[in-house]
């Protein structure tokens, strides 16, 4: 299946607001958010699958690097046997995760499903913790 591409015009601006970054799924919506706040994609561009696919979601990581400084742990898996109740997930979590590391975050870790997803995350919750304008 080639990657999908959205317009700003679909997705951007008809958006509901943002959940927890926790838990908020990969998808159009996702994306949308990541391209404008995160990596400043010009508007009359595609957006790029960000999160669900890993090269566009490396290309989210090298911006917060470039950015920021950002030491980005990712991607890494968890298994049921490593547990991740001290970070707040539910005892037997099998996840991929991302830790974040910056001035305003101190070694957050957020999970998902996929490395891209968890990506993802991770970028909305730095957008949203160095202000970005989101939801």
């Amino acid at each position: 299946m080639p990657p999908r591409l959205g317009t700003r015009a679909e997705v951007c601006y008809t958006r509901a607001p943002m959940t927890d970054p926790k838990t908020v799924p990969a998808g159009p919506e996702l994306d949308a958010v990541i391209a404008e706040k995160v990596t400043g994609l010009a508007r009359d561009r595609p957006i790029p699958p960000y999160s669900t696919d890993i090269a566009a979601a490396w290309a989210v990581v090298e911006t917060m690097i470039r950015k920021d400084g950002v030491y980005f742990g990712c991607p890494h898996f968890k298994h049921k046997h490593q547990n991740l109740a001290s970070l707040g997930y539910p005892e037997g979590t099998e996840c991929w995760y991302c830790v974040l590391n910056t001035k305003l975050l101190n070694k957050v870790v957020l999970c998902a499903d996929t490395a891209p997803l968890a990506i993802c995350r991770a970028a909305l919750l730095w957008a949203v913790k160095h202000g970005s304008d989101i939801g």
